[in-house]
């Protein structure tokens, strides 16, 4: 394998690292409860709305605000995750077929 692909493979790895631990922190909007907690909306993967339901005090609507949250955080970390993704694919697939392809010349070299 090339240098190339292993630069290329090591990009993916951390593009995909950075996307599924940003995927992972907890959401939080600029918003505080009736007892001073900052509202939290859950994470990338799985929304926690009970806190901003029950924060709804003089007509703010917490709800619309962690699922605005949620939509951005999930924006900008899933294109990561599959671009990190799909260049470990790629480089993966690069070498398997390298690989074949050098046995292949290998075993035609050996035959008289």
């Amino acid at each position: 394998m090339r240098p190339r692909a292993w630069y290329v493979a090591i990009g993916g790895a951390i593009l995909l690292a950075i996307g599924l631990f940003a995927l992972r922190f907890p959401v939080f909007i600029d918003g505080y409860d009736q007892w001073g907690w900052q509202i939290n909306c859950g994470s990338g993967f799985v929304a926690n709305l009970t806190q901003a339901e029950n924060a709804a005090v003089d007509g703010t609507d917490f709800v619309a605000s962690c699922q605005s949250a949620l939509l951005s955080r999930r924006l900008w970390t899933i294109p990561l995750i599959i671009v990190g993704s799909l260049a470990l694919l790629a480089v993966l697939l690069t070498a398997t077929i390298t690989h074949q392809d050098d046995e292949a010349l290998a075993g035609d070299r050996e035959t008289p």
